[in-house]
C-alpha cells in the first residue's frame, strides 16, 4: 500500500495573503476566522496563519499558531489542494482547548468545501 505524504506548505508573500483577504471566501466560527481563495498552484494548499498583537504577548501568539497549525496537519489527510488558506485567531482561541480547535478547524474547513468526501 502506498504512504502518501501530507505536507504542510506555509504562505508567506503578503501580496497573497492581501488577495485572500480582498478576493477570497471567509467563513467564521468562535475561535477563528478563514479566508479561502483558489490558487494558481493546483498540487498544493498554501496555509497563512495571522494572530493579532492585541491577542497577547508572543508566546500566547506563538502557542496560538503551533495550535492551529496541528489541528490544519489533523484534517490535512482530507484536505482539497490548490488554495490559498488564511486562518486568523479571535480571542477565544488563546484560552481554548485544543480538541475544540481542532473540532471548528473541521467545521470551517468543511462549511468552506475545503474538505474531501472521506470514503
Amino acid at each position: 500500500m502506498e504512504r502518501r505524504k501530507y505536507k504542510l506548505y506555509p504562505l508567506k508573500k503578503n501580496h497573497l495573503f492581501s488577495r485572500a483577504y480582498r478576493k477570497g471566501k471567509s467563513v467564521s466560527s468562535p475561535t477563528m476566522v478563514l479566508y479561502v481563495l483558489k490558487s494558481r498552484e493546483r498540487d498544493r494548499s498554501l496555509l497563512g496563519l495571522t494572530v493579532s498583537k492585541k491577542r497577547g504577548k508572543a508566546v500566547v501568539r506563538n502557542r496560538v499558531k503551533r495550535l492551529f497549525r496541528e489541528a490544519f496537519r489533523y484534517h490535512l489527510p482530507n484536505l482539497k489542494n490548490g488554495y490559498l488558506i488564511v486562518i486568523v485567531a479571535k480571542q477565544p482561541a488563546c484560552t481554548a482547548e485544543f480538541t475544540v480547535i481542532r473540532d471548528e478547524m473541521g467545521e470551517v474547513l468543511g462549511k468552506a468545501t475545503l474538505l474531501e468526501d472521506s470514503k
